[in-house]
């Protein structure tokens, strides 16, 4: 169990950087759409949709920043660090995605910090369309806000946690390929996919679209730990090769 402690502390260790890049970036554009929207049309139960953008954005900038450590670049070789640890493949790309999945909820809210605070902030000046519930009605109108927030809804929490989950596969499925002097496209498709498909969105109510994105979620995964079970021994490197300093780095 040690080894596969090993390899996810690695794994979040280098993961945690791009999630506290990608959320003071995305906490800052948060308050500056929301301070545009708030301008242009006060304290609207539609407040929160003016931070969908930054989310679905954030999400794809974080997508890409936790493709880079894992990859084999400059001679440096994560994979050999891999089997240093006797850690399989998948063990790997399991425990890997997982600290995906952790960096995107550390992005995720940190966007709903500032939705909420800078609600809480406008509900204090007594603007607002429902008084002292304005926060909770425009958490549970807006699709961006109810997947950050969900509140009593608990389906969401399950569809958002596979979609965070996904997510984090892609990023670790593509440092997978990587090491195998490959390029994967599937993990930007995913990205592409989460966006166009209001994976990172939620209505209140839309249980049948919870459970088809949870459905496609466990689909997308499935198909990346087949790939990776049968690819796993792949061009393995000799234990006497120079390897470089962590999964981190390569």
């Amino acid at each position: 169990m040690k080894k596969h402690l090993s390899v996810f502390l690695l794994s979040a260790r280098y993961a945690l950087w791009p999630a506290l890049i990608a959320g003071a970036l995305g906490a800052a554009a948060a308050y500056f759409a929301l301070s545009r929207a708030a301008a242009a049309s006060g304290f609207s139960s539609e407040l929160f949709d003016s931070a969908g953008i930054v989310v679905n954005a954030g999400a794809v900038v974080l997508g890409v920043l936790l493709m880079i450590p894992l990859r084999e670049r400059g001679g440096v070789q994560p994979g050999y660090t891999l089997r240093r640890l006797r850690v399989s493949e998948l063990a790997a790309f399991l425990w890997q995605a997982l600290a995906g999945a952790m960096a995107y909820f550390i992005f995720l809210m940190c966007v709903a910090a500032v939705c909420l605070f800078y609600g809480l902030h406008l509900q204090s000046q007594g603007l607002g369309e429902a008084g002292d519930m304005s926060v909770l009605v425009a958490m549970i109108v807006s699709p961006t806000a109810h997947a950050l927030l969900p509140l009593g809804d608990w389906p969401v929490y399950i569809r958002m946690a596979a979609v965070l989950y996904t997510l984090g596969a892609a990023a670790a499925y593509s440092g997978f390929v990587s090491r195998r002097g490959r390029l994967a496209v599937s993990p930007f498709i995913l990205l592409a996919l989460c966006w166009i498909g209001q994976g990172l969105e939620a209505q209140v109510g839309e249980y049948l679209y919870e459970l088809l994105a949870t459905v496609v979620c466990g689909v997308a995964l499935l198909i990346m730990i087949i790939s990776v079970r049968s690819h796993q021994q792949d061009e393995a490197l000799p234990l006497s090769e120079p390897y470089g300093d962590g999964l981190g780095q390569g």
